[in-house]
């Protein structure tokens, strides 16, 4: 898994599936800056997620936000906004809800 950290941002790449959620863990645990009170993750450059990372990233938000921390999701790209749509999870991902988040 292809992914970029810079302050309170991270940028991941390619697709995100079961295999990447250890790391995904890992990372967050690790690299992200623990005082942080809110987190970009940016999928711009992100194919495809499976359910797998979706669950992981609803299960992130939720404990984030009770440590009072946010988390937003920004420049998904159509297809996944489709998936999400599927899964009727278009508020947990709504970029539009996030002003200057971008």
């Amino acid at each position: 898994m292809k992914y970029n950290i810079s302050k309170n941002r991270l940028e991941l790449h390619d697709s995100l599936s079961l295999e990447n959620v250890g790391e995904l863990i890992k990372m967050f645990n690790e690299e992200l800056p623990p005082k942080s009170k809110k987190l970009v993750v940016d999928l711009k450059e992100v194919d495809s997620i499976d359910t797998a990372v979706v669950q992981f990233f609803l299960n992130f938000k939720i404990n984030l936000e009770k440590q009072e921390k946010s988390v937003h999701f920004i420049n998904l790209s159509e297809s996944l906004k489709k998936d999400i749509d599927l899964l009727s999870l278009e508020g947990f991902f709504d970029e539009t809800s996030h002003p200057g988040v971008k």
